[in-house]
């Protein structure tokens, strides 16, 4: 799964070891932002006297120290599952009803991390944190939440290896070149390269996987022979860069209208808010995986860079999903879509005893893909509403949720127009038409009450 890449914009590999075809491509990319920003700049000492409004500054640093302290809190918070696998699922003295494959060993692990995410969700609510960092702390939630998951989930698979094997080690016939071939196939899930499972349960080999930027935990992975610390100056004066350009951006362009969204109207504000939106999400992809991403790979040495592929060129929104953050599609891959796909297929073979002969004969009839693909959906849309919940302290009605859902159908409805499933070209129009005009839309949705609650506030107090 994992091997030596770099990342493909990353303007380093482009300028030693990439494409020259696409290199100047992204300086003019770059150079046409630093034009964007010098003119937003003056435009807004024109009409205000003050080259940057501190509006803004205010949400985000307002009370910085207790969100600092809090996220510091966050991220030690999840060390407790070191522990906890070794205590519960490793130790040689836990009681049977423990065994990492029995169902009681499932249920105890989804009930601790669905315990911690609660927490750290109701935490936040009573802070009182401005919107931006109310965001920031439930999207880092999230992150942090799936890094329980993968280490939990892949670590008690591994102890189920580690307790097969121990077991097929005792059997009286250990001399069978069956038990053998199974002993070596277990042994081999237990190593990678030079380290092994369970000796790789240390605090040290979980803030190793904390600080990699990626959301799968391996024994091991692939590793660089130094740090380049010109490489980690440049990540970090790009991620300042970027940051500032976004800041900009939010300050004079959107925050502006959004705050003429109770007379405007959302249709109207999303309107304006296309170009300014549309901006800032290339922004944050290039500020979150190739600066601040490649800047921690750098630092802890994590050879594979691979944080998206080519998802400017995609066809659906499907294709862009699994394209534009690997990350996060690597683990919807391994935790949810092939899980949920093997566990079908074996409820349709037969392999699972517990259901009758007319529950697979129904079963056979939907194609594996198809429900793991419509799980993995359902699970990542009910996860992305309920950050965006918490971040925005407002429930729309499951907006996002069912724009995700309805994604399925329009997968399956194009696959079966052979004439629209081959017009590449006119797909990825469609896609960026969708992209341009949904989510500032999506924006003004779940920001509408905070702003006409804002307006009727200054109204009150004048």
């Amino acid at each position: 799964m994992f091997q030596p890449r770099a990342s493909i914009l990353d303007y380093t590999h482009l300028m030693y070891q990439g494409s020259d075809r696409i290199r100047g491509l992204v300086t003019c990319f770059w150079a046409v932002v630093g034009a964007y920003l010098v003119s937003l700049l003056v435009s807004h000492y024109e009409h205000s006297g003050e080259i940057l409004s501190r509006d803004l500054a205010d949400l985000i640093f307002s009370r910085g120290k207790d969100l600092v302290l809090s996220d510091l809190a966050l991220v030690l918070s999840t060390a407790f599952v070191v522990p906890f696998v070794r205590v519960l699922w490793i130790g040689r003295w836990q009681p049977r009803l423990l065994d990492p494959r029995q169902q009681l060993a499932v249920t105890l692990q989804v009930a601790v991390e669905v315990g911690w995410l609660a927490a750290w969700y109701l935490w936040q609510g009573t802070r009182g944190w401005p919107w931006s960092q109310r965001c920031f702390f439930a999207l880092h939630t999230a992150v942090n939440w799936m890094k329980i998951h993968s280490y939990l989930s892949t670590n008690r698979h591994l102890a189920s290896s580690l307790r097969a094997r121990d077991e097929l080690e005792q059997r009286r016939d250990l001399g069978s070149e069956e038990t053998r071939e199974l002993i070596r196939c277990l042994d081999a899930k237990l190593c990678r390269q030079t380290a092994r499972f369970p000796a790789t349960q240390t605090l040290a080999n979980y803030a190793m996987f904390q600080l990699c930027p990626t959301l799968v935990y391996e024994l091991e992975y692939p590793r660089t022979s130094h740090i380049r610390w010109g490489y980690v100056a440049e990540k970090m004066a790009g991620t300042a860069g970027i940051f500032c350009v976004f800041y900009v951006v939010v300050a004079h362009l959107m925050i502006p209208r959004l705050e003429k969204m109770p007379e405007d109207g959302i249709v109207l504000t999303a309107i304006h808010l296309m170009g300014p939106m549309a901006t800032c999400w290339l922004l944050f992809f290039f500020i979150t995986f190739d600066s601040i991403a490649n800047g921690f790979a750098e630092l802890t040495m994590f050879a594979d860079r691979r944080f998206y592929d080519d998802w400017w060129n995609a066809r659906g929104l499907d294709e862009f999903s699994r394209k534009w953050n690997r990350p996060v599609h690597m683990f919807l891959a391994r935790h949810v879509y092939i899980p949920v796909r093997e566990l079908w297929k074996a409820g349709s073979t037969g392999s699972s005893p517990a259901l009758g002969g007319s529950c697979r004969t129904m079963l056979k009839t939907v194609p594996a893909s198809v429900v793991a693909m419509a799980a993995t959906f359902f699970f990542s849309s009910v996860l992305h509403e309920i950050t965006l919940v918490v971040a925005c302290h407002r429930w729309n009605h499951g907006v996002f949720f069912f724009s995700q859902m309805l994604q399925i159908p329009m997968i399956v409805f194009v696959d079966r127009i052979p004439w629209f499933k081959d017009q590449h070209a006119l797909r990825n129009w469609s896609f960026w038409l969708a992209m341009v005009t949904f989510q500032p839309l999506l924006l003004c949705l779940y920001t509408h009450n905070a702003f006409v609650a804002r307006a009727q506030d200054a109204a009150s107090a004048r």
